[in-house]
């Protein structure tokens, strides 16, 4: 089922690709052979950079609303019920799938041949360069493969450090937790804690909001009313400027990784 989504959005992109090209190769290429040569050409080139492009973007996971809605309250009963009562949850979770061994500040278990840290470190603000400080001082003196740290949000900064320590760090924040740990194993804490269920809609949101996936087909469908309309008219140039416009927000909303980009469940 997975492998017929794939396809069918990766056809569907490079029709919505070629449709826009081919608007305006057609407007000045009176030759409809070699419109659509140089359109598919277009297409195959400007397809590559796109993939190229949002397989590089590290944004906020794929998840259904319910599921963002229990990612962060999790993290925000972790938050305001101490670092104790995520050890406890974690140790749980993961004594349940692998040798584990329960310290003050993280659990110790080994996967395979691997020996591994869980480092839970839960704060309401975005995890800094200072509380990595604190997290490498409680580990460095193991002989382990891998740290992974699960937080509420990290600050870009502390990404980019964690690349140069001499310790393999993997730092997951609230959304990645529950895909990649809590939903995985199937294992979730008996309670949660949403702060605010109705958030300002200020412009970033606005714009994650309006050119979501599921936007997509009304700009396609409104783009087609408009390319048609343009046949019937003796200005085409305005039909085919907003058919463009709508067509752009079709591609946009249906690559758009800020909520449609699936997280690798492959932690441990």
């Amino acid at each position: 089922m997975k492998t017929v989504n794939f396809l069918f959005s990766k056809i569907l992109r490079i029709l919505l690709v070629f449709l826009l090209f081919f608007i305006w190769v057609r407007y000045y290429e009176k030759s409809l052979v070699w419109a659509v040569v140089y359109t598919s050409v277009l297409t195959l080139a400007f397809d590559f950079l796109l993939t190229f492009i949002t397989k590089k973007k590290d944004l906020k996971a794929s998840m259904k609303k319910g599921e963002i809605a229990k990612a962060e309250g999790y993290c925000n009963f972790f938050v305001f019920n101490g670092n104790a009562v995520a050890v406890n949850f974690f140790y749980e979770l993961l004594s349940k799938n692998f040798s584990s061994t329960k310290k003050a500040n993280y659990i110790l278990f080994e996967n395979g041949e691997e020996k591994n840290v869980l480092f839970p470190y839960y704060i309401y603000n975005k995890m800094s360069i200072q509380d990595l400080v604190f997290v490498y001082e409680k580990v460095k003196k193991l002989t382990i493969n891998k740290i992974i740290i699960c937080t509420n949000e990290v600050d870009p900064k502390t990404k980019e450090l964690v690349a140069k320590l001499p310790i393999k760090f993997v730092i997951l924040n609230k959304y990645e937790t529950y895909e990649s740990i809590m939903k995985k194993y199937d294992y979730f804490p008996d309670s949660l804690l949403n702060i605010d269920d109705n958030p300002k809609l200020n412009f970033k949101t606005f714009l994650a909001y309006s050119l979501n996936k599921k936007r997509a087909k009304g700009y396609i469908f409104s783009s087609i009313i408009l390319l048609i309309s343009s046949l019937f008219v003796r200005v085409t140039i305005y039909y085919l400027v907003f058919s463009s416009i709508l067509l752009l927000m079709a591609i946009f909303s249906y690559t758009n990784t800020l909520y449609n980009k699936k997280i690798s469940t492959d932690i441990f």
